[in-house]
């Protein structure tokens, strides 16, 4: 007698799925037909130490596009790199996004937000660069991509969106608009957007004793609306003899939300009652940033760039925590309030110079200045009142003057290719308030790139860098986890984290846009930035010795005209990395905070 009530209806299910998989994986011959020509062919020339492929705007009309970002999105074998926006300084905020052949004159904005603002119909074609890129305004970078905008005409672009998390909660609306024209030597955009946006989240957590005993158990549910409006505008100038750049991008965001955690005691504990800690938070954010460029060629051969940003962010937080048994409204016990602003200045010149047979020398010098002005007080409840709680560092100053420079040479020997660069950062950081600190730092940051073309479209790619860190101005301040009760002291102490990177590519391209990547990688890593724990629930960032890294990424890119499925394609990326650096804490080896140990993504 058969355990499944529906054994006839489940074998029907089992024989459809088969049938439907044959039809979509054979090549059948009688829907072929059925699916739209194939799409143009890219076209690839390859020449000294690299290979530029040119994907005309009609390679991408299978898809659809709005914007420039979806074409690039959908470029065969090339990963978006949004750089480090985060970073102080211009040279190493960059991505692997060109505009017209150079790089915008922003920082706050990522190749992605630019991208998004430049609709689809400016768009003439997209070149993708491999091998060496020197002079093209993203050394370091292995692949970029060109975005070649159409000179005549107005575009404009336009989306509306609604989401929701779950079901019975609102549709939050969002949206966003540009605009493009170019009016003689003068091309601009223009941009704007608002979001109204909620996050939900649930999950179960487990306090764990330095001996891996369980402590306490949570049971937390977290829920934050977010509100925002951004306005950008972007121009260039064609003089006779110099090239003029603007950038200037304003934004306003809000953020109110908060978690419910539900915390039970483990057995045995002096505390067996379980209680409900209600943790708020609300959240105001506004940045402003306005950037500009000259760039001059000085007859043949050489070639200058001057780039000028100003950058500010001011923020202003207020946090507090409710405890109470479940199902009190409890009392406010902690609140936290947190006021900040941060501005930056910077002046960088680039020069390249190509009259030395078969070289191409590039030389670059950056300026910068950062301030960091923290404003933090912490109240706890004292004989039924919130009272101020004595601080270090809750008032604080962190200013940094930075120097930034650079020298390089590009070259290839028949089928070898060289890039060398020699660089060093300077920079003195002084503190005031709480603590009163101030110290300097020097820096070599050399690298040497080889890459060796095979036969069939395949290159062999070899580096050995020094990578630097640099110190997160939040580090040197003061601030509070309301939630676990622990108060992050800063440390004016801290080092910058230092990595000297080896690794090696083979990559082989095939069938006009399949590609194969695989790279293997050794990263050696001194002064290891994390949180040290201190008495009395304190913690403070510190660095805890030396560490390492290895492991191999993989990408790939192939046409599934093979299979009858015309005008498709499947990208795999993917990475496997080990880790390790000892813990203050217990002695023993352990993986570097924050990372995976492993990452795939596919996508048909």
């Amino acid at each position: 007698m058969s355990l499944d009530p529906h054994p006839a209806l489940r074998r029907r299910l089992a024989a459809l799925r088969i049938a439907v998989a044959f039809v979509l994986l054979a090549p059948a011959p009688i829907a072929l037909a059925q699916f739209p020509p194939a799409r143009p062919v890219p076209e690839a020339e390859c020449s000294d130490a690299s290979c530029r492929t040119t994907f005309d705007a009609s390679f991408f009309s299978i898809y659809a596009p709005v914007t420039a970002l979806d074409m690039v999105n959908n470029l065969p074998g090339f990963n978006l790199d949004n750089g480090d926006t985060g970073s102080r300084g211009f040279g190493g905020a960059a991505g692997n996004i060109l505009i017209n052949g150079e790089r915008v004159s922003a920082k706050s904005e990522s190749p992605s937000d630019l991208l998004s603002r430049i609709p689809a119909a400016d768009v003439q074609r997209i070149v993708v660069i491999r091998g060496q890129v020197g002079g093209t305004d993203l050394r370091g970078q292995s692949v970029i991509a060109d975005v070649i905008r159409k000179d005549d005409g107005a575009t404009g672009a336009w989306s509306v969106r609604a989401s929701t998390q779950q079901p019975g909660s609102r549709f939050l609306p969002s949206g966003t608009m540009s605009y493009s024209d170019t009016r003689g030597a003068l091309s601009y955009t223009l941009g704007a957007g608002a979001e109204r946006s909620q996050f939900q989240s649930q999950a179960e957590e487990r306090l764990l004793g330095p001996d891996g005993e369980l402590l306490e158990f949570r049971d937390e549910e977290y829920g934050q609306v977010e509100d925002g409006f951004d306005l950008s505008a972007n121009a260039t100038y064609a003089g006779d003899r110099i090239r003029y750049g603007f950038n200037a991008q304003y934004e306003w965001e809000e953020q109110d939300g908060g978690e419910l955690s539900l915390r039970q005691p483990a057995a045995g504990r002096p505390d067996t009652e379980p209680f409900l800690l209600r943790q708020g938070s609300d959240e105001q954010e506004e940045a402003l940033e306005i950037g500009l460029d000259a760039e001059r060629s000085w007859g043949e051969h050489a070639n200058t760039k001057l780039i000028t940003l100003y950058r500010r962010d001011q923020e202003s937080r207020v946090g507090n925590v409710v405890r109470g048994a479940p199902g009190d409204p409890g009392t406010v016990r902690t609140e936290a309030i947190t006021d900040r602003l941060e501005t930056e200045k910077i002046l960088r010149l680039e020069a390249d110079y190509s009259g030395v047979a078969g070289h191409l020398l590039e030389a670059s010098i950056e300026g910068a200045e950062n301030r960091l002005e923290s404003d933090f007080e912490l109240r706890r409840r004292i004989d039924g009142s919130l009272r101020p709680v004595p601080v270090p560092g809750a008032r604080t100053q962190v200013e940094e003057q930075r120097l930034d420079l650079s020298v390089a040479d590009s070259f290839a020997a028949g089928a070898l290719a060289v890039d060398l660069e020699l660089a060093a950062e300077a920079s003195e950081i002084s503190q005031t308030g709480g603590f009163a600190e101030e110290r300097s730092f020097f820096f070599w940051k050399p690298s040497a790139t080889l890459t060796y073309t095979l036969e069939n479209d395949a290159l062999l790619r070899g580096r050995l860098l020094r990578k630097v860190g640099q110190l997160d101005f939040s580090d040197f301040v003061s601030a509070a986890d309301l939630g676990d009760d622990e108060l992050s002291l800063g440390n004016p102490s801290l080092s910058p984290e230092t990595t000297v990177t080896m690794d090696l590519t083979w990559e082989t391209r095939f069938n006009s846009i399949g590609l194969l990547s695989l790279t293997a990688f050794y990263d050696w890593i001194d002064d290891v930035e994390d949180v040290l724990p201190l008495e009395d629930q304190l913690e403070v960032p510190g660095n805890i010795g030396s560490g390492w890294r290895y492991g191999i990424r993989g990408e790939l890119t192939t046409p599934l005209d093979l299979f009858g499925l015309t005008n498709a394609r499947l990208d795999l990326n993917g990475r496997w990395q080990d880790s390790g650096v000892d813990d203050p804490l217990t002695g023993r080896e352990r993986i570097l905070s924050n990372e995976r140990a492993w990452r795939v993504e596919a996508e048909f």
